[in-house]
């Protein structure tokens, strides 16, 4: 990508010394243009003529700042899709009287269609690590084999057991299909890991997790411990909500997590962040992700606590997140100029 503030400091560098020419110049001739001043047409001829240096000067110079404006390295858009339950249609034990709807609900055929044109066309679905070391930290160079593909990433929040139920088959027929792996983004309560009592909607276990991260299909992220307001909770609590969350979603995959990536990153329950809370969390994460229904624009990106996330609920058609999608950038190498 083209260094912004590089071209900056050489249009800076240029304007300095535009400006010392100008000045060295007039005062050069300074000795011989003040005699003139009793002859009116070599004061005019002169006057003109120092004018339109000047003028020609000034011009040069707003026209390097102007061109600093307009170039910028390309916007990368990369859509965060955040979806909660996956109920299955053909499963009765899914619909009432069994099981009452929500509006955050999304059917498994819908997610099936999404997923399906997605891996056809060939889009590169991220996890929230992959994010952090290409997009926002930068640490290392996207990958040769993305150059191409279009960036996606595929989010869950609170951790319901439908998403492993009814989520992993499509993952596996996926992988058998077309021979392409498919990442979920789980952001995880754990204590809630196991929750069934027959009557509210039942959590993956600890188990599920381990299943799935296992055959590479989850990235495991938190969501807070209890899944509190964290913007309405006092400070002490406030440590407890994030701490424990890490670490217990990180005793559940110990032994299969080395890199310590479970738990690196953090989506906040019902969105809710606020300055206090934002102080708290690089102790802990290193990213954090809102709902606030926009793409996320890499280069303009200010805050890496406050990712954008579009919400994907039972009424959005898969034919709308299909047109969302085509709206990620399509990552491409940046060409270096060849030497003369």
């Amino acid at each position: 990508m083209i260094n912004q503030k590089w071209i900056q400091n050489l249009i800076w560098v240029l304007s300095t010394k535009a400006t010392q020419l100008l000045f060295s110049i007039i005062e050069k001739f300074k000795p011989i243009i003040l005699p003139l001043y009793k002859d009116f047409f070599l004061i005019k001829f002169l006057g003109q003529w120092v004018g339109k240096f000047v003028y020609l000067s000034i011009i040069f110079i707003v026209t390097l700042g102007l061109t600093a404006a307009t170039v910028k390295s390309p916007s990368v858009k990369i859509p965060i899709f955040g979806f909660h339950d996956i109920i299955d249609l053909q499963n009765k034990a899914d619909l009432p009287p069994y099981r009452r709807l929500s509006d955050m609900d999304y059917t498994k055929q819908d997610l099936e269609k999404f997923i399906d044109y997605l891996v056809q066309k060939n889009y590169w679905f991220l996890s929230s690590q992959d994010l952090f070391i290409y997009f926002i930290n930068k640490s290392q160079p996207i990958p040769t084999e993305h150059m191409g593909q279009k960036p996606v990433m595929l989010t869950f929040d609170d951790g319901y057991k439908g998403v492993h139920k009814n989520g992993i088959p499509i993952l596996e027929r996926m992988e058998k299909k077309y021979a392409e792996k498919v990442k979920f983004v789980l952001f995880v309560n754990p204590k809630s890991l196991g929750f069934d009592n027959g009557k509210d909607l039942p959590h993956l276990s600890c188990k599920d997790l381990r299943e799935g991260y296992q055959k590479d299909f989850y990235d495991i992220q938190s969501h807070g411990f209890t899944h509190k307001n964290l913007t309405k909770i006092d400070s002490k609590e406030l440590d407890v909500e994030l701490y424990f969350a890490k670490l217990a979603l990180r005793k559940c995959t110990n032994d299969l997590d080395r890199n310590k990536i479970v738990a690196a990153h953090i989506a906040y329950p019902f969105g809710a962040i606020n300055k206090r809370v934002e102080r708290k969390l690089p102790k802990y994460h290193l990213t954090g992700f809102i709902y606030d229904d926009n793409f996320l624009r890499v280069n303009y990106l200010k805050n890496q606590f406050r990712i954008s996330r579009i919400t994907v609920g039972s009424r959005t058609s898969p034919y709308k997140l299909i047109r969302l999608a085509s709206r990620a950038s399509t990552l491409k190498k940046i060409s270096k100029s060849k030497k003369i």
